[in-house]
């Protein structure tokens, strides 16, 4: 059987979760690497929207035992040496007298750990910070099935998610609850992609999170990483790590419980790099005439990591309130009249460059 054929047999099956070809190939035209073979054989149920097909209780029961062996050398597969950090003296840095961070308590009961998303490591780094284990709330299709980090997941545990499909994001839930039932903690990153702005420290949160914490009646444990240059590969590039205490999120309302957890991601990442993030304007630009260019090249290196690419999702992951007005949406009817007249000519002109510069800034949907 041919690749196309392949494909189209596997769209068929699990029609409930799989809209085309490219969910599971992403850019690659039809480049399906070896392991695709192999796991679309082994692990294509873990995309079936019921939940007692995709969550099995003898998968985490060997799952569970694998983290033990990854909990004593997980770390040395980390390209750069993490660091878990003491609150106290993040909080206080200059003080001379820092006590010592006794850790967090997490309950006997499963909680949601959620972490910010940004460098080719934040998973593994989640997945040694949080100390129990915990399933992967993941929806990179291509990247799961094509590529050896898939394996490695998988190995951890998987909850499987179709970003294009509604259907196959409602039965996530499903999921996601079944994995709890069954004892087992999950892990979710609720910016949907990898924060790729120049402006916003943490990306605002996919209301998902909320609804497993209100599913599961359960506390969501928020882990923060910073890396100083998430492109460099160096050892000595260390990932310094937050762990903070369980918060019930499921008490509060929606629009509440994702500001406030949010600002807890954003302030302790500011914390750290405010700390070991220091630089120079100068050092920052050097070889490059604006921050533009600069950050565009910093994000082409970063980007090169990824294994298999699925532009359409990655094009559209981070969420975006539709209430609230993008400036470049305000002004695209102007700079899309086509009607110009001496009158206009000067403002629509103006405006058309003003909105291509608003999207060229548009990092976050360039990559």
């Amino acid at each position: 059987m041919g690749k196309v054929e392949i494909l189209d047999s596997l769209v068929s099956k699990y029609s409930d979760a799989l809209l085309s070809k490219e969910d599971l190939i992403g850019d690659d035209n039809y480049d399906m690497s070896a392991l695709f073979y192999l796991n679309n054989k082994k692990y294509m149920y873990l995309l079936d929207n019921d939940p007692e097909v995709a969550v099995k209780l003898k998968d985490i029961e060997f799952r569970r035992k694998f983290y033990k062996i990854l909990q004593k050398y997980g770390h040395l597969a980390l390209k750069c040496e993490q660091k878990i950090e003491n609150r106290n003296f993040i909080e206080n840095p200059d003080s001379t007298n820092v006590s010592e961070d006794n850790g967090i308590v997490l309950p006997e009961k499963p909680v949601i750990f959620v972490a910010n998303h940004g460098f080719r490591d934040d998973i593994l780094a989640t997945v040694l910070a949080a100390k129990r284990h915990a399933y992967i709330y993941l929806g990179s299709l291509p990247e799961f099935y094509n590529t050896s980090n898939g394996v490695a997941m998988n190995l951890v545990g998987t909850v499987m998610m179709n970003r294009k499909s509604k259907a196959s994001k409602m039965a996530s839930l499903e999921k996601v609850k079944r994995v709890m039932d069954l004892g087992t903690d999950v892990i979710v990153f609720p910016e949907g992609g990898w924060n790729k702005s120049i402006n916003e420290i943490t990306l605002p949160l996919w209301h998902g999170i909320y609804l497993m914490s209100k599913m599961n009646n359960c506390d969501v444990v928020p882990i923060c990483h910073y890396v100083r240059d998430s492109e460099s590969l160096k050892k000595t590039n260390t990932i310094h790590t937050i762990v903070d205490n369980p918060i019930h999120l499921y008490e509060m309302e929606e629009k509440e419980a994702l500001l406030y957890l949010r600002d807890i991601l954003s302030s302790w990442q500011y914390k750290m790099m405010e700390l070991y993030g220091q630089s120079t304007r100068d050092k920052e630009l050097e070889g490059f005439a604006t921050s533009r260019e600069a950050w565009d090249y910093k994000l082409t290196e970063r980007m090169k990591c990824v294994g298999r690419y699925d532009s359409t999702i990655e094009m559209m992951s981070d969420y975006r309130d539709k209430g609230i007005a993008r400036p470049e949406d305000v002004f695209a009817p102007i700079a899309n009249i086509q009607n110009i007249t001496p009158t206009n000519a000067k403002s629509v002109l103006e405006t058309k460059e003003f909105v291509k510069e608003l999207r060229r800034d548009d990092f976050q949907r360039k990559y």
